[in-house]
């Protein structure tokens, strides 16, 4: 039997998953929590074979709680349980160590799939982003970024350092020569490629990875 700590603040939610499994099932989801940072105690009282972690969450969020795990030394695997399926979600939770990400509207067999996988050690991840972690897997194959930042061409790079100065599509097509539909189609696909949302995030990751 596959014991599962179920972490999300929703409790009807939570109570509704664990309602889903039977004894034929093989899995039991012992203990739900609605608090992350109870998460390491709850761990330390009884034996969890899996976490199943929502990632939004008050006071703490999904990725708070595994700094926390890392902090008390533990290494249950865990299995993201979320709505996002932005690619900054994943990355981020890819990043802080998630064996598997699903989405909260999948089916049960899909979730017993994971849940089994993850408590292997294995890693999981829900149909619909498969091409999103594929680009991940194909792009970063580190934590730093370094390859995903090789993917951008010289002239995406050039429209990143106007973004960087503050220029909108319009003054970055005059200063480059270029149209401006050419350059909101560079800006998609930058923002593509980076896995980023929008130009406030955008501006953040490539500070952070010093494109900028």
């Amino acid at each position: 039997m596959i014991k599962a700590l179920l972490v999300d603040d929703h409790q009807l939610f939570a109570e509704g998953v664990r309602s889903m499994f039977n004894a034929e099932d093989g899995i039991q989801i012992t203990r739900i929590c609605t608090n992350g940072h109870q998460v390491p105690g709850i761990l330390d009282e009884e034996d969890i074979d899996v976490i199943l972690l929502d990632i939004s969450m008050p006071g703490l969020d999904g990725m708070g709680v595994m700094s926390l795990l890392k902090e008390h030394g533990r290494s249950e695997p865990v299995l993201m349980l979320t709505m996002h399926q932005e690619m900054k979600y994943i990355r981020r939770t890819l990043e802080g160590g998630a064996q598997g990400y699903i989405l909260k509207d999948a089916s049960k067999s899909e979730l017993i799939e994971a849940i089994q996988k993850v408590s292997r050690r294995e890693n999981y991840f829900h149909p619909k982003i498969n091409n999103q972690i594929f680009d991940y897997l194909r792009g970063n194959q580190g934590s730093d970024g370094a390859n995903i930042i090789d993917q951008l061409s010289d002239r995406e790079k050039e429209i990143i350092a106007c973004i960087g100065k503050g220029m909108n599509s319009k003054a970055i097509a005059e200063a480059l020569f270029i149209s401006e539909h050419t350059v909101k189609t560079h800006r998609r696909n930058i923002l593509h490629k980076l896995g980023v949302k929008n130009t406030a995030e955008l501006i953040s990751f490539s500070i952070e990875k010093g494109v900028l």
